[in-house]
């Protein structure tokens, strides 16, 4: 119950109310002209809010959902282009909060169970090129009589997420709440503070590759499932359910920390857990009540639903009801260590109140160009200076000059704002010392020269792609949270760092850890090179991930740990024939070791590997 309080209250905490964004050209309001949905609940806006978002997407545009219910009849889809306009991604559709803003499917639309259609389907083709797709604070209900419904099919590639929303079918309406499973390739992104209620299915990911990552999630009344994982690479924290079936089913790689399963009714009969087919598993902190056993290992699925009541292989520590911590694999280890987990404290990600649109300084109005032709460096530093303590970028820039966050400002915020794409210069923005303890920066496409920290001020990026980010000696100390982050050169010197959805593509050392405090739930890499190298005393714990290696895996450890703490649960795919050889390379004293491919417990399974590294010097 503990855990179900905290996502009431997260979910309370980060919804901004409809006065809390600005009106300009990047907002586009679905209820104004020339859409004009009547968001009444009674008069049919499909026409409506499909040309709002063929018209819109992949611009750098958020589609404004006001308070209302807003009525469609037929799939609403995001193209893949429009009028001659590509769309590589880059949309956001946004509601005045889950409560009040809401897509309802008319009732006994989509009938047919056996083929089901999405209320809303967001796109994605034929390479993981769909960038930067945001949803947030919006309710899908799928109404009465449609069995064959999905309220949302949702696409995002490096970065992306759908946040605050409500999903909900009617008893005996409803296919899947979330499906995150209907193409292959999808993500990197993120879900984050989401309720599902009724559906067959919950929420359903599958595929072996992006990675995704959820935190505080709440599932309710599923008739078959919960969480369905079909391949996927998953990490999760804070997962609730209160259900009759199964809380969650999965084979791939999954990583569940701090749930709770309520089980009622037919649950006596069934597992709270259900791993096929020797699927690769992490627990930790997992409380059931009222099923037969927290967790099933069953070795084949002949039939979906009669192997759910097949209660599986007895593992050592599996049973439950309450399971501490728990692998389905061994731990590998150079040196002898403790084979758990380090439980590095983890804080939740800081909330920042939305200011009045009327006191944001719009960098626009300072004279900054928007098309990216002019050098805005100049106008973006007055915008800052103004005293404002929110300000906005709602278009491209291009800066000339390093500008530096300073002063009032706790909030810098863009439209997936690019920055300097391909100009050269670096920092483009260097954050200082400045009246807030905390500053977030969030919703950025490309912030092409990186940031440099210069002050111990508590930094949030959220939601900010192609952004290298290091921090001078003033930085160290600080505390930095990351939520969906694209980086390709992370340098951390002696911060403590909480990451969710951390995306690091790079040629070499992707990231490296001296002497601070790491902890990463979900971390996807690509290319070769070292993933995480730890020094100097510092502590790295990483809680679900995997390598897409593309290129010269081998050339590199996948992990170098220096006299200092690590423990990963991560697994690596390649289709290029070259993966990792050397897995771990750790050093203790005068003396390094090596784990390698095949060595101990890494032997590959399915074209993947497992890692569950432990290397603790404590």
């Amino acid at each position: 119950m503990k855990i179900a309080a905290l996502v009431i209250l997260t979910f309370a905490a980060s919804v901004a109310r409809a006065q809390d964004f600005p009106i300009c050209p990047g907002v586009v309001d679905v209820t104004q002209p020339p859409y004009s949905a009547k968001a009444d609940g009674v008069n049919d806006d499909t026409e409506a809010i499909q040309r709002a978002i063929s018209e819109n997407v992949g611009r750098h545009r958020l589609l404004y959902f006001p308070r209302g219910t807003y009525l469609v009849s037929a799939s609403l889809k995001w193209p893949k282009e429009f009028a001659g306009h590509q769309n590589w991604g880059f949309t956001r559709l946004r509601g005045e909060s889950p409560e009040a803003s809401v897509i309802r499917l008319k009732d006994a639309t989509f009938r047919d169970a056996e083929n089901p259609e999405a209320l809303m389907w967001c796109g994605g083709f034929g390479s993981a090129d769909w960038f930067h797709n945001y949803i947030e604070n919006l309710t899908f209900d799928v109404g009465s009589g449609n069995p064959g419904a999905v309220a949302l099919q949702f696409y995002s590639n490096n970065s992306g997420a759908v946040r605050n929303c409500r999903f909900l079918a009617a008893p005996g309406s409803g296919h899947t709440g979330l499906d995150l499973a209907h193409r292959d390739m999808n993500g990197p992104l993120l879900v984050r503070n989401c309720e599902v209620t009724g559906f067959r299915r919950g929420i359903a990911t599958a595929h072996a590759v992006n990675g995704q990552v959820f935190e505080h999630i709440a599932l309710r009344g599923q008739a078959e499932t919960g969480f369905v994982n079909e391949g996927q690479t998953i990490s999760i924290r804070g997962f609730t359910s209160n259900n009759a079936v199964p809380a969650l089913s999965t084979y791939g790689t999954l990583c569940l920390i701090d749930a709770t399963f309520m089980g009622h009714d037919r649950a006596a009969d069934v597992p709270a857990i259900v791993n096929f087919n020797g699927g690769k598993l992490f627990l930790r902190d997992v409380t059931t009540t009222g099923y037969a056993r927290a967790l099933a290992d069953v070795s084949h699925t002949p039939d979906f639903a009669a192997a759910f009541r097949v209660q599986g292989v007895d593992k050592a520590g599996s049973q439950g009801p309450s399971i501490s911590e728990y692998c389905s694999h061994p731990v590998t280890r150079a040196f002898s260590s403790p084979s758990t987990s380090l439980r590095l404290p983890v804080k939740e990600m800081p909330e920042i109140p939305y200011d009045p649109p009327n006191s944001w300084a719009n960098v626009d109005e300072f004279g900054a160009d928007p098309t990216g032709n002019a050098d805005s460096a100049d106008a973006i530093q007055k915008a800052i200076d103004s005293g404002a303590t929110t300000v906005f970028l709602p278009g491209s820039y291009n800066l000339r000059k390093t500008v530096t966050i300073r002063g009032k400002v706790r909030r810098v915020i863009g439209l997936a704002t690019m920055i300097n794409y391909g100009k050269g210069l670096h920092p483009d923005f260097r954050l200082a010392d400045g009246d807030s303890p905390v500053v977030m920066i969030e919703h950025f496409g490309n912030i092409h020269g990186g940031l440099e920290v210069d002050t111990r001020r508590t930094l949030v990026m959220r939601s900010v792609s192609d952004c290298d980010l290091t921090g001078t000696p003033r930085a160290e100390g600080a505390e930095w949270f990351f939520e969906d982050f694209v980086t390709h050169n992370l340098q951390l010197n002696g911060q403590k760092v909480w990451a969710r959805q951390l995306n690091i593509e790079n040629e070499g050392t992707h990231l490296r850890n001296h002497g601070g405090d790491l902890w990463i739930l979900g971390y996807k890499t690509e290319r070769g090179g070292t993933i995480v190298h730890t020094l100097g005393g510092g502590r790295s714990e990483i809680l679900g991930g995997f390598s897409y290696t593309t290129t010269a895996g081998q050339l590199a450890p996948m992990f170098i740990t220096d006299h200092s703490s690590v423990w990963t649960f991560f697994g690596e795919v390649c289709f290029n024939g070259d993966p990792f050889t050397t897995l771990v390379e750790e050093r203790r004293g005068g003396l390094t070791k090596t784990i390698g491919r095949g060595d101990g417990d890494t032997t590959p399974y399915s074209g993947q590997i497992l890692l569950q590294d432990a290397a603790t010097n404590r």
